[in-house]
């Protein structure tokens, strides 16, 4: 759909289901992150208290710091993995207001007689 050419209804209808299809690849995709978000937090919090549990001697405020030590490389999976979920989200609603601005201009083509 070239910018310097009218829009006839085709054109909308073809941009409007390639809109359709990198939704439903999105949704996918934030579905998967999100299962893969729970895992990875699920993992995170086991890790620590485990090593909450494992450690001897020491105040509260030592054995939170050991555990934190312990279960960082879980902690870090489960926030790169919470970002790339916000930005898929980010993503679909991006992909919802293009689609909606889609169906305007399909329908003042369509009103236009083209």
């Amino acid at each position: 759909m070239a910018i310097t050419e009218p829009l006839n209804q085709v054109d909308v209808e073809e941009r409007l289901d390639a809109l359709g299809e990198r939704l439903l690849t999105e949704v996918d995709r934030y579905a998967n992150l999100t299962v893969e978000r729970a895992e990875a937090e699920a993992d995170y919090k086991r890790d620590y208290h485990r090593a909450i549990l494992q450690a001897q001697g020491g105040t509260v405020a030592q054995k939170e710091s050991a555990a934190h030590i312990h279960a960082a490389k879980a902690f870090r999976k489960w926030k790169i993995v919470e970002a790339q979920e916000k930005a898929t989200q980010q993503a679909l609603i991006a992909l919802r207001t293009q689609i909606e601005s889609a169906r305007t201009i399909s329908a003042n083509v369509r009103a236009a007689g083209g």
